[in-house]
């Protein structure tokens, strides 16, 4: 798995917690400080746990997700050469049906051209659906039993691939929504918590200094 990547806003806040907990506790042991304020140093302890569990799950549900993205191989061949070995993936595009496709170069022919199947299994399911219509369609048609057989084996196991591909995309899909969901209440969190504890920096910066003027006006 990889290792947990932590948003700007997070790594911010994470800082300025163990800033306050350092801090904190210091001016306790030194008797500067009220037992209260523990409190405090506890709630800033727990959201760094809380910001590290989530960035972790994060990752894991972005990770599984680019994996997915990843599972289509292309099998890309020129049109012009029929050859793969010299080809260059030059980037993607979106084809009429809205489904992204990649596009490649021949080096061998000098041929520029954008490959006619998904890139994704999100699009590819949709490609499936519609290429098994055809074939279907196909069949009605044909009078060839051999080449029936052929097909009717054909569309079996691409049904087969559908039903297996179908709920795991389904699932990513969920988990990228709740994440989505998450991401936004974290933020808000983060947001109201990091103006609190600037805050409270400011009160602890400022408390022996406060001190040191009391000490004077009593002599």
């Amino acid at each position: 798995m990889k290792q947990a990547v932590l948003k700007p806003n997070e790594r911010e806040l994470i800082k300025l917690t163990r800033f306050f907990s350092k801090r904190a506790a210091k001016l306790m042991e030194e008797g500067e400080l009220s037992a209260e304020h523990s409190q405090l140093t506890a709630a800033c302890q727990n959201l760094e746990t809380q910001l590290l569990t989530h960035a972790t799950n994060r990752t894991a549900i972005m990770d599984k997700r680019e994996r997915l993205l990843n599972i289509i191989e292309d099998n890309a061949q020129c049109p012009k050469c029929s050859k793969a070995d010299m080809l260059k993936r030059t980037g993607s595009t979106t084809n009429e049906y809205g489904w992204k496709c990649n596009t490649y170069k021949c080096r061998r022919c000098n041929t520029g051209f954008t490959w006619n199947r998904p890139n994704n299994p999100w699009d590819m399911v949709e490609f499936l659906e519609m290429y098994i219509g055809q074939l279907q369609l196909a069949m009605a048609a044909e009078q060839n039993q051999d080449v029936i057989n052929h097909t009717e084996d054909a569309v079996a196991q691409m049904k087969e691939s559908l039903n297996r591909l179908r709920p795991v995309l389904q699932t990513s899909d969920e988990e990228v929504d709740a994440l989505q969901q998450k991401e936004k209440e974290m933020d808000k969190l983060i947001h109201q918590f990091k103006t609190y504890l600037q805050i409270e920096k400011i009160k602890l910066n400022a408390y022996p200094e406060e001190e040191e003027t009391e000490e004077e006006d009593n002599q």
